[in-house]
């Protein structure tokens, strides 16, 4: 291990590490990109190279990206990568009242701290974690996933029926295109374009980044409704050494929920973020700016490449998304994942744990140097940022799929989210639930095909998780057949719009009622988990429209029909930003490749 270190530090490896973490924090800067994009502009560079320049500059890269995807969640209200999703509901909440310098240096050092604690994990537990490992099968990867799921659907606001319908029109909509057991062609109503499903970063997009990106033109301000910042990056640390259970606590279920072949950082940041508002005392304040949000979500989204690296080294079976390219550099400079890892090529392996314990201090001290100089980025008034965001997040887009048509479902997702907030549907609910579909129904139907039910309920794991779900579930029930009405003056003012309250739940009804008759003529495994999901989203619904009938609290409490007095109205500001996003589809490209993406 010493060797392995000399290695690091006495070649130009150390430079080819310092070269990935800076361009990882940029990536994470970046709206929406994430540590996959960052990697697929490095993988193209890396043939040829030393096998130890080429994994100390990769694993900077995917070390880091999850520190620098803190800035653009706190200062602008824009996920910088789907792990940094739940670090929004505190952290900008914080930047709007001029904490934002707090929140950076909070979960700067919650980053850190995190990334040291996996690199350590993965240290000890290299040699001992495949027994570990080869007890999760396919049933018990199902359960995790279902485990984030409930966990989400929980959360989401103060009505579990919003939560469950929202969630499970994120699984709908992304069942659109290929079915991956059967082949088949579903939910795509006959367009090409549709044929390969929707693409995420415009859907994540549309529902997470537009809305605010509308809320706060129509307030004509800041982010910061403070003229100062205030002493915010001595009182981040103060705050994570005083919550240093909840460090340990996040960091350790990161690296857990990492080790977990195919899950990776898209469920773990909702997971703990749900952990860290049940074990609080006073829950009040998530959601509105509680920095203990931020600490537990930044300290476990770095914790998850310490854990996602044992599959990946030990059986060549990838425990993130961005593992998955970890593997292909890998293989590209001539490395074999698998036990060999542990043998012959200890050395690289050891390499790469010193890299990802370097890369997280480089870029947690990076981001602290200049966390004071971004924080004010929110004094800046909103409408001089937003064209750059809005270019910004078009780039992003772009750089996927390079379609234009995706600009178009930006602004299909955009007012869908805008819905979405305005009425108390969880716009988080929905990106999980369309993040994680692919991996719960390929686990769905393996379960289903290759265990009976009794086989299933005979695994001790199923059976554990199982156990944690329902109470989870039914902890959100109790808690909301037992809520009394704390402000029924503004109850029955949101009583008085209910009628515009029933349209986004009808539409959904509509919507699921639409899938489940779609899929109805598709092969059993081509129907089943639209048809699960459907049926699940149109039960919810349906208890939804019935609350609202009977006027229950915990189905108005969390809409928001009236909303604040606004000094910019919101049709002018959707007729801007639609003008911005066409502007950029019809002429930010050349005639040549605007042609390119028409069918023949």
């Amino acid at each position: 291990m010493i060797e392995a270190f000399q290695t690091l530090t006495g070649t130009s490896a150390v430079l080819y590490l310092m070269f990935g973490a800076l361009l990882a924090l940029v990536v994470g800067i970046l709206p929406a990109l994430g540590g996959a994009a960052g990697l697929s502009l490095l993988i193209p560079f890396i043939y040829g190279m030393d096998p130890s320049a080429a994994m100390a500059m990769v694993i900077g890269m995917l070390a880091t990206v999850n520190t620098g995807d803190t800035i653009t969640s706190v200062l602008l209200g824009v996920p910088g990568s789907a792990s940094s999703q739940a670090t929004v509901l505190d952290g900008f909440p914080m930047a709007k009242k001029g904490q934002a310098a707090r929140a950076l240096s909070a979960g700067f050092l919650s980053s850190v701290i995190g990334g040291l604690f996996g690199a350590l994990v993965l240290t000890m537990t290299l040699q001992s974690a495949k027994q570990v490992i080869l007890w999760f099968g396919i049933p018990e990867i199902l359960m995790m996933i279902l485990f984030g799921v409930a966990s989400v659907a929980a959360l989401s606001g103060k009505s579990l029926p919003k939560g469950v319908a929202i969630c499970a029109f994120g699984m709908v909509v992304a069942s659109v295109g290929f079915a991956p057991a059967s082949g088949e062609q579903r939910l795509d109503l006959g367009l090409f374009y549709l044929g390969d499903g929707l693409p995420l970063i415009a859907c994540v997009i549309g529902v997470f980044v537009i809305p605010e990106i509308v809320d706060l033109i129509q307030q004509n301000r800041s982010i910061s409704d403070r003229p100062s910042l205030g002493n915010g990056t001595r009182q981040g640390v103060i705050d994570v050494l005083r919550n240093k259970w909840i460090v340990l606590r996040s960091a350790t279920v990161g690296c857990l929920v990492g080790a977990m072949p195919g899950v990776g950082g898209a469920v773990v940041d909702w997971i703990v973020y749900g952990q860290t508002v049940r074990s609080a005392k006073d829950k009040s304040q998530f959601g509105k700016g509680d920095v203990r949000g931020v600490i537990g979500v930044e300290s476990s989204n770095n914790a998850v490449m310490g854990g996602a690296l044992v599959p990946t080294l030990l059986f060549g079976v990838p425990g993130s998304g961005s593992t998955a390219l970890l593997l292909s550099a890998l293989i590209l400079i001539g490395i074999q994942p698998g036990p060999g890892m542990l043998t012959q090529d200890i050395d690289l392996t050891y390499l790469m744990i010193w890299s990802l314990a370097l890369a997280n201090i480089l870029g947690a001290g990076a981001c602290f140097l200049f966390s004071r100089h971004l924080a004010k980025l929110t004094l800046i008034p909103f409408a001089w940022i937003a064209p750059f965001l809005i270019v910004a997040i078009s780039f992003a887009t772009l750089q996927i799929n390079r379609d234009p048509r995706d600009l178009f479902l930006i602004l299909l997702f955009g007012a869908i989210g805008v819905a979405m907030r305005r009425f108390g549907f969880s716009r988080p609910a929905f990106l999980i639930g369309f993040v994680l579909q692919q991996n719960l129904e390929k686990s769905l139907y393996q379960t289903a095909q290759l265990y009976s039910l009794t086989d299933f309920l005979s695994r001790p794991i199923v059976l554990i998780l199982l156990a944690v779900i329902l109470l989870i579930l039914g902890t959100s029930i109790k808690q909301q057949m037992t809520k009394t009405v704390d402000n029924p003056e503004e109850i029955d003012r949101i009583r008085q719009t209910r009628a515009t309250q029933l349209v986004l739940p009808a539409l959904l009804a509509v919507f699921f009622a639409a899938a489940l008759w779609m899929v109805k003529d598709l092969q059993p495994l081509g129907r089943m988990f639209p048809m699960v999901a459907g049926g699940f989203g149109l039960t919810a619904c349906a208890v939804i429209l019935l609350q609202l009938g009977r006027g229950a609290p915990s189905a108005l409490e969390d809409s928001h029909v009236t909303g604040p007095r606004y000094s910019v109205s919101f049709w002018h500001t959707a007729a801007w930003l639609i003008a911005a996003v066409l502007s950029i589809a019809c002429f930010g490209f050349s005639p040549e490749r605007r042609s390119s993406w028409r069918p023949s």
